[in-house]
């Protein structure tokens, strides 16, 4: 029986049948090291598990160390001498496989998809996008791509990856969504480039894999008067239906509509002169908005003024009686 004697086991050429074969000890284990590969060494336990492992001298403190390569069968003579070779070649470059392998293991915590996905929210998104923004980017991180990609190191996530996360939203029917994350993504990884995380984004220039049909809705000439009268009507409060009328009137956004302050509509009392300006803080192009108004939108203007009273800053105040909050834009 060849038994493992002091630091130094016993060497011989090893193969495949000859690993197979090997009787496990009555106690502790048996090791053999290979005579073809410097440093390999295949153990049996007297429990017949066998495995290989890499001995070598740590290169600063000499002292003689052993990492693990993996359990026999499951890697194969061939996998283990091609493994032995790289650890060799580590330890000649003046590296420690053992102490190498435990700091990837350290820093794997902070490669993660999770991760990098919380440094975007945190460094990005809540400096430079909307509450609605982020809360949807949290959802679709939430939903559709932490449980697939959470614990993954983001860096050896592939196109392929991103093509297939993609792909099964349009499969199950959500093609909005499905080019919602795929925006998300390329977000992301662009945000890993600039901050020195990544050198490649797999999601660059990937074209959009869900079909949106645009929700497009024109009133006829024969619904204009009906919106026009209907909409100052109960059960929709007036002052309500004088947003929505001045909406139609200038193409205003809800959100601009809903924080309209009275300080921003000038010379009112010119007809040919009166506008709204929307500083650039509420505008979605972060530009002065100037909108001339018609005789029309004036008159739709003027009636809101009518409706406040002189503590209300806005154009359209809360129902509730708060002077200093703008009217819900969703009411």
């Amino acid at each position: 029986m060849l038994e493992f004697s002091g630091d130094t086991p016993v060497r011989r050429l090893l193969t495949d049948s000859f690993c197979r074969g090997l009787e496990c000890p009555k106690k502790d284990r048996v090791e053999i090291a290979d005579l073809r590969c410097t440093g390999l060494a295949f153990r049996v336990t007297a429990k017949d598990a066998r495995s290989w492992a890499f001995r070598f001298r740590d290169p600063i403190t000499r002292r003689t160390l052993r990492a693990t390569i993996g359990p026999y069968p499951d890697v194969g003579l061939a996998a283990a001498r091609e493994r032995g070779d790289e650890l060799r070649g580590m330890v000649a470059a003046g590296v420690n496989p053992v102490e190498h392998r435990r700091k990837a293991r350290v820093e794997a915590s902070s490669r993660t998809f999770r991760t990098l996905a919380a440094r975007f929210i945190a460094e990005h998104a809540k400096r430079r996008k909307r509450a609605r923004s982020i809360e949807e980017d949290e959802r679709n991180l939430k939903l559709h791509i932490l449980p697939k990609w959470g614990g993954r190191d983001y860096a050896t996530i592939a196109r392929r990856d991103v093509i297939e996360l993609i792909e099964s939203l349009v499969t199950v029917g959500k093609p909005v969504a499905a080019n919602r994350v795929h925006s998300l993504i390329c977000s992301i990884f662009n945000f890993g480039i600039d901050a020195d995380l990544l050198d490649a984004n797999p999601a660059a220039r990937l074209r959009k894999r869900g079909s949106e049909g645009r929700g497009r809705r024109t009133l006829s000439d024969d619904e204009f008067p009906l919106f026009w009268r209907g909409v100052v009507l109960p059960p929709i409060s007036r002052r309500v239906g004088l947003a929505l009328r001045l909406g139609l009137l200038t193409g205003a956004r809800a959100n601009e509509l809903a924080g309209a302050r009275k300080t921003e509509f000038q010379q009112l009392t010119d007809g040919v002169n009166a506008s709204w300006l929307i500083p650039a803080l509420r505008v979605k192009n972060k530009q002065d908005h100037l909108i001339p108004l018609s005789s029309l939108a004036l008159a739709v203007v003027r009636d809101a003024i009518e409706l406040t009273s002189d503590e209300d800053e806005f154009l359209f105040p809360s129902p509730r009686g708060l002077a200093n909050k703008p009217i819900d834009r969703h009411g």
